[in-house]
């Protein structure tokens, strides 16, 4: 069967399963090259772009299949060239079987069995995610999980339940036994987790205060292809996080966040992990470090103790490419 035949085949297949209760109105195919000015398809675009080819651009990267799940706000994606290869191998079946995997996961029908399906890693390599806690506060809570300690702040692997305006964010802690039943390199199964979190969160940056409020999707996406942020001034004090601004301080450990931050400021800088959420820059020439680290315990003194990142200021070294826990 060529690919035009499997895609009309394989939407006639959708729609006719009377378990999944699918329309035409919950069918959308995307074209490879396919843009828009709508805000919620430009964020598709970003997203999809983001997970499939590790790029954001506003110009769609592949064909792509959604399913709108009824009676909800959620949705289902698909890559239709990893599709037609999964058919290639095994036939029908495996493609029923992912696409059905699926909805029942976006419907959040039992948690239960959600939790369970987490075992098999081809499913649960779709919702690993990186949150990031302080680790003196929740040492004793990641004796059997999985995660990286980067001096007081640690980088947790979870799982994600759900994620929707219904029911908020729903994830778990990743135990340790279940990592090892994978059978998979930790380093394989970390990129993958951040990865993912990436696709759910891209990483923005905001140049004041006010940017952060309510932004458009595309306002401070400086890893973005053609970004219009090509430098930050010595005297600003940006705030990264990321689209969602919830656990966005996960965004200044993305793959190439770091080195791209020192390009901008044109050297190195200080980082004050100001909560779980954001982070806050500085230029090393700015301002003195025990006055970032002065500020921050003021705000750490306000912030709820579950939303307290890091009680110590930060120093990327543009030269050496690291970021280390200063000692003031």
């Amino acid at each position: 069967m060529d690919y035009k035949d499997f895609c009309a085949e394989l939407k006639a297949g959708i729609l006719g399963n009377e378990e999944w209760g699918l329309d035409e109105s919950n069918y959308i195919f995307y074209p490879d090259g396919f843009t828009s000015e709508e805000s919620q398809e430009m964020e598709f675009i970003y997203n999809t772009n983001l997970k499939y080819k590790q790029k954001e651009s506003n110009t769609l990267m592949g064909d792509y299949m959604v399913l709108n799940i009824p009676d909800d706000k959620s949705f289902c994606r698909f890559s239709m060239e990893y599709l037609f290869e999964e058919y290639n191998s095994g036939g029908w079946d495996q493609i029923w079987h992912i696409i059905g995997e699926n909805i029942k996961m976006t419907k959040n029908a039992d948690m239960q069995e959600a939790v369970e399906k987490i075992a098999d890693y081809n499913f649960a390599k779709e919702h690993l995610l990186i949150r990031p806690l302080n680790y003196t506060d929740n040492r004793y809570q990641l004796k059997n999980v999985i995660y990286k300690q980067y001096g007081d702040i640690v980088l947790v692997l979870y799982a994600l339940m759900y994620d929707n305006e219904k029911m908020g964010l729903g994830t778990f802690k990743i135990p340790k036994s279940i990592v090892e039943a994978w059978g998979k390199s930790m380093d394989e199964v970390w990129e993958t987790a951040l990865m993912s979190t990436q696709v759910m969160a891209p990483p923005r940056i905001y140049l004041n205060v006010s940017e952060c409020i309510n932004p458009p999707y595309t306002r401070g996406a400086f890893m973005a292809l053609n970004s219009p942020i090509d430098h930050i001034n010595k005297l600003q004090v940006p705030t990264v996080t990321t689209i969602k601004q919830v656990n966005g301080a996960v965004a200044m450990f993305y793959p190439g966040v770091q080195e791209k931050l020192a390009e901008l400021f044109g050297d190195s800088y200080y980082v004050a992990f100001t909560s779980i959420h954001d982070v806050k820059l500085h230029h090393k020439d700015a301002i003195s470090p025990r006055f970032i680290l002065r500020n921050l315990k003021d705000m750490n003194r306000v912030f709820p103790k579950e939303e307290i990142l890091s009680r110590k200021v930060y120093f990327y070294d543009k030269d050496k490419k690291t970021l280390e826990m200063m000692q003031l």
